[in-house]
């Protein structure tokens, strides 16, 4: 890295996330060579300082693009950038990890409560079966491939094809290697993949039963829950991002 006294770092402003912000600098610096590949970045108290943020708030921007793949963290060797210039030329339309987890909790919690809502025999019976064939799978694996296909059921059972829509548009972002590489690592441990499934179960049960209010709360909750753990593997270290109790 650069080590003149020039930094290519300088304090975020407000109103927009301070995070966004400070992912943008560290992007904007690999982009014009002021930050090579395979440059560690600053220790995380000097590049806070740097930033004018918090440390967690630096902590959080880190995690984003580690999440999409532009730098990797390890406990006591710093954060190492792994991008060159040309993967971040079209960062401006890239679509990041935590932007996707940011759509997913404005619109799917607005799908379960409008499922619960309408209650479509067909739409409920559908769900029903997507529930209980996860559930199969994890009782006699233990395991489960994905839980999208409840999302989804969920989703058309909202009956608003623009909702569904942007959905969709989300969990396109979901197919990358990096993300699938994390979202194994959060499923690993089986109390993790068990609560998922409870949250599953829960979920149907209340868009069956017309509960409005509580589909959308504990949709919510699945989707912080899955957002954190997938987070905790990048941070474990400090402590931050632990799974909510079950």
């Amino acid at each position: 890295m650069n080590t003149s006294d020039e930094s290519p770092f300088a304090p975020v402003a407000t109103p927009r996330s301070a995070p966004a912000q400070v992912a943008d600098q560290v992007v904007a610096a690999i982009r014009d060579g002021q930050i090579q590949r395979y440059d560690r970045l600053p220790a995380e108290r000097e590049l806070a300082r740097l930033l004018g943020v918090s440390r967690p708030t630096l902590r959080e921007a880190l995690a984003g693009l580690e999440l999409a793949g532009l730098v990797r963290s390890r406990q006591g060797h710093g954060t190492v950038v792994i991008a060159s210039p040309a993967h971040v030329a079209n960062w401006g339309a890239e679509v990041t990890p935590i932007q996707v987890f940011e759509a997913r909790l404005v619109i799917e919690p607005e799908l379960a409560r409008l499922a619960a809502e309408k209650r479509y025999p067909d739409d409920m019976a559908a769900l029903q079966e997507a529930g209980a064939e996860l559930e199969q799978e994890f009782a006699e694996t233990g395991h489960y491939r994905s839980d999208l296909p409840v999302h989804r059921a969920v989703a058309r059972a909202a009956r608003n094809p623009v909702l569904e829509t942007a959905l969709e548009e989300a969990l396109r972002h979901t197919e990358s290697t990096r993300w699938i590489e994390l979202r194994s690592s959060a499923l690993r441990p089986e109390v993790i993949r068990e609560g998922h499934v409870d949250e599953v179960r829960q979920v149907i049960q209340a868009i069956t039963q017309g509960s409005q209010g509580e589909a959308a709360d504990i949709w919510r909750r699945h989707l912080i829950h899955f957002r954190d753990e997938m987070l905790t593997g990048l941070h474990d270290e400090d402590g931050l991002n632990q799974p909510a109790p079950r």
